[in-house]
């Protein structure tokens, strides 16, 4: 699968970082983004933060090659500052290890796991804050 694909996300114009290795997508800046104050908008930064935690999934768990389905179940957000320009985002999985995770995938066929999103503006400094929880389960043999 490739986040980048899905319709929704392709009209939003989500992308894969500029940045070093540590951020994962971005989101352009754009009029289309902005709010009545000028700054990004809430659903923009959303949009951005729920696709990160999903190419994050798919990016760390495919070395594993386990036939998954992932769904959100859960989001909490926190808006740290106003957000302008291009913004990027970072993820990690919280409250647990991959190596975990895999074992409790192959015992039980699935699990819940949060992975904390962080956005960042182009000086680095934090925006947006989130945790999803996802509830993934694997596809039967």
């Amino acid at each position: 699968m490739n986040i980048l694909e899905i319709p929704y996300n392709k009209f939003v114009g989500l992308r894969k970082t500029d940045k070093p290795a540590e951020f994962i997508l971005m989101l352009e800046s754009k009029a289309e983004y902005l709010n009545h104050l000028g700054t990004v908008h809430a659903s923009a930064l959303f949009a951005l933060a729920e696709a990160t935690s999903g190419q994050f999934l798919l990016e760390h768990f495919a070395v594993y090659n386990l036939p998954l389905i992932p769904v959100v179940r859960k989001v909490e957000v926190k808006f740290n500052k106003p957000a302008n320009g291009v913004i990027y985002s970072k993820a990690a999985i919280t409250d647990s290890t991959t190596e975990t995770i895999v074992e409790e995938l192959k015992k039980k066929k699935r699990v819940l796991l949060k992975i904390r999103v962080d956005l960042f503006n182009s000086s680095s400094e934090k925006v947006f804050t989130s945790v999803y929880d996802w509830f993934i389960t694997m596809l039967n043999d």
